[in-house]
């Protein structure tokens, strides 16, 4: 494509991302024409911008470009958009009533294809609507998921707009947004950021100035001789190499305006082209330095615009810096945050562990806990039948004794005897 592009702007043989010719179908119903375009982004993984715009496609009189945010408009999903091309070039009233669709294609299984539809009448505050939400990064970089094979994906899209013939004629107001899926426009945010970008390229360079400033210097007096005419040629002849500039000095002019008067009526010194010049430049040089001042206030008018001007573009420029910042700032936060994600992720699958193993030991416990109060049981009335058994050998031992002590008696006396 000729002419200049974007830094962020995707196009064949320019960069590391190529865009192949757009594959076109235009049908044409009652009110809408429609046109059906593919994007092709090779090398994804090493796409300098985040948020690279494709070429930009022609849909009967209107022009159209995709934009894509690589790492998600909220962190965690592809985000993509169909956006008006040059907005800041529209009209204050323009509008559009427009029906879009945007497709990711999965090239292992087209049944998976990701397609997604919307509404939108797009103006000059709300140039760029779509689907933050449209994948889930995780999904999309799926080396099995087939949306990104060999570091390429496709971008489908169907754009249907007013056909000029039918819809002139037409005053009923544009229907109102009908959203049949969660499409939103551009955040507030980066729609300021990427229209002050789009005036930045817009707005005017401040000329460079073409007046030569000398330093000034003083004429000298005309002296009062015979040779005055000869004196003032030799002043003219000085004069006529100053710039303009330098002339509007008070003394230069007065020394000028003489020195042409003297020479005015010595035109024999000139031949008769120069003679002719003498006397218009006599006739002219006092309108001329009138101009040159008025012309001088316009400019030094100008110069405080140019410099209020210039003041303003570098507060603007400064703010996109700030702007820059501030977005490193929460895209470092989005990967804390997504390392945070990932680490909750793992404590729960921890957690969930423990409790799958802490179950598995609540039922062992249980088990080990009927087993105990069973044989709890059981020991209760092993105790009693142990007691009965005590008292029955304590009366066994009472009547050993009581037998062991007769049956001494009885020895002690037959020995007696």
């Amino acid at each position: 494509m000729a002419g200049k592009r974007k830094s962020s702007e995707i196009d064949n043989g320019e960069r590391v991302t190529t865009l192949t010719s757009p594959k076109t179908e235009t049908k044409q119903s009652n009110y809408c024409l429609m046109s059906k375009f593919t994007w092709k982004i090779e090398h994804f993984s090493r796409l300098d911008a985040e948020k690279p715009y494709s070429r930009t496609y022609d849909v009967n009189e209107y022009k159209w470009r995709l934009l894509l945010y690589s790492k998600g408009n909220d962190g965690g999903h592809l985000s993509l958009y169909l956006g008006v091309a040059d907005p800041s070039t529209l009209p204050i009233d323009w509008r559009i009533p427009t029906k879009f669709s945007l497709a990711l294609v999965n090239q292992i299984d087209p049944k998976k294809t990701i397609k997604k539809e919307t509404k939108h009448t797009f103006n000059v505050h709300e140039s760029d609507w779509g689907f933050n939400l449209f994948v889930p990064l995780r999904e999309f970089h799926d080396k099995v998921g087939g949306f990104l094979v060999n570091d390429m994906c496709l971008i489908e899209a169907e754009v249907y707009v007013p056909d000029p013939s039918p819809c002139v004629a037409n005053t009923s107001p544009a229907p109102p947004d009908q959203v049949m899926d969660s499409s939103v426009g551009l955040d507030p945010v980066e729609s300021v950021y990427a229209r002050v970008q789009s005036v930045l390229k817009s707005l005017p360079k401040k000329p460079s100035s073409s007046l030569v400033v000398s330093d000034a210097i003083c004429s000298p007096e005309l002296p009062s001789s015979k040779d005055r005419a000869a004196c003032a040629k030799e002043i003219f002849d000085k004069l006529i190499s100053y710039p303009l500039d330098d002339l509007a000095d008070p003394k230069h002019e007065t020394a000028m305006s003489e020195a042409l008067s003297i020479l005015n009526n010595n035109l024999s010194l000139f031949s008769n082209g120069e003679a002719k010049e003498i006397m218009a430049l006599k006739a002219t040089f006092p309108q001329m330095m009138l101009e040159w001042r008025e012309s001088v206030k316009v400019k030094g008018g100008s110069d405080h615009l140019w410099t209020a001007f210039e003041k303003t573009k570098s507060l603007l420029e400064d703010l996109l810096k700030t702007e820059d910042g501030i977005r490193a700032k929460l895209e470092d936060l989005s990967k804390k945050e997504m390392d945070l994600k990932a680490q909750m992720e793992a404590i729960e699958c921890d957690r969930r562990h423990l409790r799958e193993e802490r179950g598995e030991v609540s039922k062992l416990t249980r088990k080990v806990c009927s087993l105990a109060e069973e044989q709890g049981r059981k020991v209760e009335g092993k105790e009693a039948e142990v007691e009965t058994a005590k008292k029955k050998m304590e009366d066994l031992k009472s009547q050993w004794d009581a037998t062991k002590r007769r049956l001494s008696l009885r020895k002690n006396v037959g020995s007696a005897q």
